[in-house]
């Protein structure tokens, strides 16, 4: 029993023990109506880049397409999202990654060094982008939406107390209510322009 625990505290200390992230700002009563319109009555089909668009950014389509699904299917912007390889007969709209990349995570080497102890601490910044464009009709014409998130956030045993604190949470940010919520606002206040990308229903 006591070897158990020894070991489980060694796996988690080595491992920089605990993580939080300051949350993105909550909501003004502004942003939570207009959250709390229903989804885009559209189906979206999140999906890789053509062979070409990867040979350009030099990147893995599937890595970005698996990210993007991610954050997408679990913000409820649509009435379905899907993670396809290509566009399903049911989708309205076709959502690529735009490949932005600005995550500023940190290799936490004391933290790791000292099993935890010493923290870890840095000004985290993520971000997601994506292209929206018709999958059933011909068009030229796409729709971008991105969301970004700057904040503090710190690693090592020291999480495991301030992440419980107000305006704080443990583990990453792309796994934060309010991350997805500020893509879903994304979303909605680019309404307009989907609707004249997905055409007439």
């Amino acid at each position: 029993m006591i070897a158990a625990a020894v070991l489980l505290v060694a796996i988690v200390g080595v491992s920089g023990g605990c993580g939080a992230h300051r949350r993105p700002p909550a909501l003004t009563a502004e942003e939570r109506a207009l959250l709390d319109e229903p989804p885009l009555p559209f189906s979206l089909s999140i999906v890789p880049w053509d062979a070409a668009t990867a040979a350009r950014k030099g990147a893995n389509p599937e890595a970005y397409a698996e990210i993007l699904a991610n954050l997408a299917i679990p913000s409820g912007a649509f009435r379905e999202i899907r993670r396809e390889q290509t566009p399903g007969p049911q989708a309205d709209l076709a959502g690529m990654s735009t490949g932005v990349y600005c995550n500023t995570a940190v290799i936490p080497l004391f933290t790791i060094l000292s099993l935890g102890i010493v923290p870890t601490t840095w000004e985290e910044t993520d971000c997601e982008g994506m292209t929206l464009r018709a999958a059933r009709i011909r068009s030229n014409g796409s729709v971008q939406v991105d969301v970004r998130y700057k904040g503090r956030a710190i690693m090592g045993w020291a999480a495991v107390f301030i992440g419980a604190l107000p305006g704080w949470a443990y583990g990453d940010v792309r796994g934060d209510s309010r991350y997805r919520e500020r893509f879903r606002l994304e979303v909605i206040r680019h309404r307009r322009e989907i609707e004249q990308l997905a055409g007439p229903r």
